[in-house]
């Protein structure tokens, strides 16, 4: 069946090639970006309508964008939110605005674009709406403050509105896709704040250089990576017959990241357990079937 995909983000990386492997398998695609004219040109020979869209804009220029991006087919099925700021600095070193630029481009622009998108679907009861996330909505990184934390916020918020969808319109599924790293050039688009606090002049120049060489010798394969999250959009593939959770790792190192990260958390839970359950009230009873 053809399905209408909108996706943010298509100027490289994983937006280029979701434009182009979804194309390729026959979809319509709305393909979206900033500076279309200039960022975007390479995608005409897809034939798909290239719409002007940044994600930061204010919320009722998103709405707008994305009622003129439902008419172009009549309806979308998938959105797929992957523009992303790589910002990072050492937390001295960043500034509010540091923050708040990789936030309004992955928090508030991905819920902008939700919601606008919400007031199409849910009279529908159907529809999907995914981000490309990142395996640091998990867990905290040196260096990497305002990235981390936009990822943080959007994940718990994808889960917040998840919830409720599951009572208003539970034909409408939301997926965070939260991959390691991957071979695009995105490591080539580091968005690092200034160096104000010299004490951090060594630190900042080894946590660069880390940053570069686990984008080098990432295991990730983009072409892969964007071929399961189109399987996972469609229900098809290697997700056919799976139920698809909300949030979702991909990747090998993400995989192996993710898993010692929660058995520690695990590990933190069963021993201050009792430090825990001694904050309870006086006599008070756990409700049956509560662990």
């Amino acid at each position: 069946m053809v399905q209408t995909w909108l996706i943010t983000g298509c100027s490289s990386g994983f937006g280029e090639e979701f434009v182009r492997q979804l194309r390729a398998a026959g979809d319509n695609v709305i393909a979206t970006g900033r500076n279309i004219e200039t960022k975007l040109a390479h995608l005409k020979d897809t034939g798909c309508p290239i719409l002007e869209l940044d994600v930061t804009s204010p919320e009722d220029v998103i709405t707008a964008r994305i009622n003129e991006a439902w008419e172009i087919y009549g309806g979308i099925d998938v959105i797929v939110n992957n523009a992303g700021y790589l910002a990072i600095g050492a937390f001295e070193d960043t500034t509010q605005a540091n923050i708040e630029a990789a936030m309004n481009t992955m928090f508030h622009g991905p819920l902008n674009i939700t919601r606008a998108a919400l007031g199409k679907m849910r009279p529908l009861n159907k529809g999907t709406i995914m981000y490309v996330s990142s395996y640091f909505s998990r867990l905290g990184a040196a260096i990497a403050t305002p990235y981390c934390s936009a990822k943080f916020a959007l994940a718990g918020a994808v889960e917040c509105i998840a919830e409720e969808l599951a009572f208003m319109a539970p034909g409408i599924k939301l997926i965070s896709l939260e991959p390691g790293f991957y071979h695009t050039e995105v490591h080539s688009k580091l968005v690092c704040a200034e160096n104000r606090v010299p004490a951090y002049a060594e630190f900042r120049e080894f946590s660069l250089k880390t940053t570069q060489d686990i984008f080098l010798a990432a295991p990730g394969d983009a072409k892969k990576g964007v071929a399961r999250m189109i399987d996972i959009g469609k229900g098809t593939g290697l997700a056919e017959g799976k139920t698809v959770p909300t949030r979702l790792v991909l990747g090998s190192d993400a995989q192996e990241v993710c898993r010692k990260t929660s058995q520690d958390a695990l590990k933190v839970l069963d021993e201050w357990e009792d430090v825990a359950n001694s904050t309870d009230l006086d006599g008070y009873v756990k409700p049956a079937g509560e662990a």
